[in-house]
């Protein structure tokens, strides 16, 4: 009787299907060096956005571009990335240039749950403190939480991957005009820096 049970546990593990993570290294929209690749999607498209988030947590309504960032880590030590110092830099065809960074979940639920009118984009506005107990940005919270990055470390030989938001203050229209600045990449175990990573989201900044 053990012996069927075994057999039938086996046959359930065998038929559990794989997730296989996606081979970023192939990806247009990606910077790669020293055994380390940055990739980057971005939602700029309204029904992307929506079939990616939901009606109640999609960050598109209320301005916002949500990238999704791959970290693939082909060392064989952990690396760490500094995610406060990630910038989001459009260089508008008008000869503008924006350097943005990244929301908070607080601050991106918030907008979400409570949008605001589009203010200009060259104006990075204050943390505006959420009503305390607020439900409704509590809920949002709550749905983005699990799609943005859980940690700043990237196992040897692994990939992490979630998304950042940006208030593009609802100019979609520059987004590939963009490239995502990753500063700060570093090995756990060592004091140097592995060189910037900037990863183009549209074809003007092919490297």
């Amino acid at each position: 009787m053990r012996s069927l049970l075994l057999i039938a546990m086996l046959g359930v593990m065998v038929a559990v299907p794989q997730i296989q993570e996606p081979d970023i290294s192939k990806w247009t929209a990606k910077d790669m060096h020293q055994d380390f690749v940055v990739a980057a999607q971005a939602y700029a498209d309204a029904a992307r956005s929506k079939a990616k988030f939901g009606k109640g947590a999609d960050p598109y309504p209320a301005g916002l571009l949500a990238v999704d960032v791959y970290f693939q880590n082909n060392m064989k030590m952990p690396v760490h990335v500094d995610l406060q110092t990630i910038r989001l830099n459009v260089d508008d065809p008008n000869g503008q240039k924006f350097h943005l960074e990244p929301l908070s979940l607080g601050e991106a639920a918030d907008d979400i749950a409570h949008p605001k009118g589009p203010p200009s984009p060259s104006v990075r506005r204050l943390p505006i403190p959420f009503p305390h107990g607020d439900s409704k940005q509590q809920s949002v919270m709550g749905k983005l939480e699990p799609l943005t990055l859980q940690s700043d470390i990237v196992p040897p030989g692994g990939t992490i991957h979630g998304c950042m938001f940006f208030d593009v203050s609802h100019h979609f229209n520059l987004t590939p005009d963009a490239s995502l600045y990753v500063p700060d990449v570093k090995p756990v175990a060592s004091d140097t820096a592995l060189i910037y990573f900037e990863v183009a989201l549209g074809h003007k900044h092919t490297r």
